[in-house]
């Protein structure tokens, strides 16, 4: 049994590997249109990558956080919008089955063939009431919500209110992708074709059994008393949701070098005293200091991805000290692809300012992945430096 599922796996991570040429020939199209290619979708669903997450009972593969990472990596190093997109809806997925109840489930993928979630945890603005059965969403307004357009379940988070209208608790809710409004105004400049638009959500109710705790959620109190059984549902939360935002960025860094690798030996020098680049101190240094730091980088991805599996196949949630631990391996990870990168991109030359050249979006894909606050190689350094010293970390929820 157990070899059966690592062959499974392994087949998952070759189909991963046999998109990025494909992905890397179709890149440019899918900045254009702000979103997934739909052959891309197709092809994705098809190879079944899109259902690494799922459960086996509702037809997915159920792998584990180092295939996921693998996958991810895969699919990041042919096109980082792709592998955002990837990331980002399995993990939700992931989320959805481990954090609701066996009733949602059945809701859910009784709906239909085609399941795809996307989400964002923060509203920027919401009205919500509590009425009788549930909760009826007035207004509600959730920017930044990748795959958007690919999506037929949603997964938010808002506030869980009183029937005075007091704030109880923080909440994660579902719903189908069809009850929200989908803004055409995702205009950036990296992770273009990640379709993560704003969503708007009025005058919907919501069912109490499409409502969960983020707070019981984030401590491991989920609601899938029939999944209990399987490791993966028992995978912490918040370091997993920081994985799907961090990985990404191993596969665009690996990407960088690959780039770099293979323009390399035609390449001329000038001023280094030698014909060719490839023949340069200079670019010896920047290659090895590259590759070693992208090593790194995944060193501590594929740490926090064990530990995760580890603990989850325990039987014990993580506690918060280990999960502010594995932030700050994400976010140490992170700063170490952003360094690689940033390294190639110098050793480019003045090449990399040509209109088109691909390490431009590799760079813009990656700069977009850096500014989430959640994957902060500062603020995740930081809390768990203040619980090494023997204080609380400055994030609630972790």
């Amino acid at each position: 049994m157990i070899s059966t599922m690592v062959e499974t796996e392994n087949e998952l991570v070759e189909k991963a590997r046999s998109f990025v040429p494909r992905l890397r020939a179709r890149a440019s199209e899918t900045e254009e249109i702000r979103r997934i290619p739909e052959t891309t979708i197709k092809e994705l669903k098809e190879s079944g990558l899109f259902y690494i997450h799922r459960s086996k009972r509702f037809g997915g593969y159920q792998t584990d956080m180092r295939t996921y990472t693998d996958i991810i990596t895969e699919i990041s190093r042919g096109c980082g919008s792709t592998g955002w997109v990837v990331a980002l809806c399995c993990l939700r997925e992931l989320m959805i089955s481990e954090s609701f109840s066996e009733q949602t489930h059945e809701e859910i993928y009784g709906s239909s063939d085609d399941i795809v979630f996307s989400g964002v945890f923060e509203p920027r603005k919401i009205k919500v009431h509590k009425v009788e059965g549930g909760y009826m969403i007035e207004e509600g307004f959730w920017p930044f919500c990748s795959g958007s357009l690919h999506a037929t379940w949603g997964y938010f988070g808002m506030p869980l209110v009183d029937k005075n209208g007091e704030v109880v608790d923080q909440g994660l809710i579902t719903l189908p992708m069809s009850q929200v409004e989908i803004a055409d105004d995702w205009h950036v400049v990296g992770l273009r074709g990640t379709c993560s638009n704003s969503i708007t959500i009025k005058d919907v109710f919501i069912p109490d059994h499409r409502v969960v705790s983020f707070t019981e959620a984030i401590d491991g109190k989920f609601q899938s008393e029939h999944f209990r059984d399987i490791p993966l549902y028992n995978t912490a939360l918040f370091p997993a949701l920081a994985m799907s935002i961090g990985v990404p960025g191993l596969g665009m860094a690996k990407a960088a070098l690959d780039l770099f690798m293979e323009k390399l030996p035609n390449r001329r020098a000038a001023n280094l005293g030698v014909d060719y680049l490839n023949e340069a101190t200079t670019t010896h240094h920047q290659a090895a200091q590259a590759s070693l730091k992208i090593e790194t980088a995944a060193m501590h991805f594929y740490k926090a991805a064990d530990r995760m599996d580890a603990c989850a196949q325990s039987g014990e949630y993580m506690d918060k000290a280990e999960r502010v631990k594995m932030l700050a391996n994400i976010g140490f990870a992170v700063q170490a692809c952003k360094e690689a990168i940033d390294i190639l991109i110098l050793a480019t030359g003045s090449a990399y300012v040509g209109e088109g050249h691909p390490m431009q979006r590799i760079a813009r894909d990656f700069s977009a992945l850096y500014t989430h606050r959640t994957v902060s190689p500062i603020t995740s350094v930081e809390n768990y430096g203040r619980v090494l010293c023997g204080l609380n970390s400055n994030t609630k929820n972790i």
